[in-house]
């Protein structure tokens, strides 16, 4: 399969991913019903003639987000060529950007697997709740551990799905390398490159988050 229609089923599947929940989890009668709880219906009214309005937007957004992720994250393990590892330096930027589209199929069963988990298990939800949950995470456990509102997006990045997407796209290098290094140390170089960028990231992230809650 080529990188374009790779990349076109990453995107389709995402698109149908947004499509299952605005359809299923947050059609406007449930938005209705779990806003009226906490805000008038004139605020209401408002927000959905926004949603409405700009509902195309979302739909044009979800290609160029993806398409930025992964030439961010092909970027960063692009820096694995500094370590001048045996088979490392045959590597081609564009074979990184389709290993990290491979891993991205991950991120998409994670999706499916958050509108399984609340259109069959955890039908009684709350707005919050569909905001904030990820599978298999830390985050669903943030009452044992803070309910301060800026650990929400470390702690939905502490998941079994962000774990194997790391050993994708640790596989992917190994592979790429003819496997002249080990597995694990081509995970380790996952972690020095991506999850040093991730983890600067979170950095920022949390910090806006905490700043706005002042």
């Amino acid at each position: 399969m080529s990188k374009f229609y790779l990349f076109l089923s990453i995107v389709f599947l995402y698109v149908l991913i947004f499509w299952l929940n605005k359809t299923f989890i947050l059609p406007e009668s449930k938005l209705i019903e779990l806003l009226s709880k906490n805000y008038s219906n004139e605020l209401i009214n408002g927000y959905l003639d926004y949603q409405r309005k700009w509902k195309w937007l979302n739909y044009v957004m979800i290609p160029i987000v993806y398409i930025v992720k992964i030439f961010l994250v092909a970027f960063c393990l692009n820096f694995i060529k500094l370590f001048f590892l045996p088979g490392l330096e045959k590597i081609q930027f564009s074979d990184l950007v389709f290993i990290v589209m491979i891993a991205e199929f991950v991120f998409i069963i994670a999706g499916f697997f958050k509108f399984i988990n609340f259109y069959w298990i955890d039908t009684g939800y709350s707005l919050e709740e569909v905001q904030t949950y990820y599978p298999i995470s830390l985050v669903n456990m943030r009452d044992y551990i803070s309910t301060e509102k800026w650990l929400n997006y470390p702690l939905q990045l502490v998941n079994i799905f962000e774990f194997f997407y790391w050993g994708v796209l640790g596989w992917g290098i190994w592979e790429l390398s003819d496997k002249k290094i080990s597995f694990l140390k081509a995970f380790g170089l996952v972690a020095v490159t991506y999850g040093v960028a991730l983890l600067f990231w979170v950095g920022i992230v949390s910090f806006l988050i905490l700043n706005s809650q002042y």
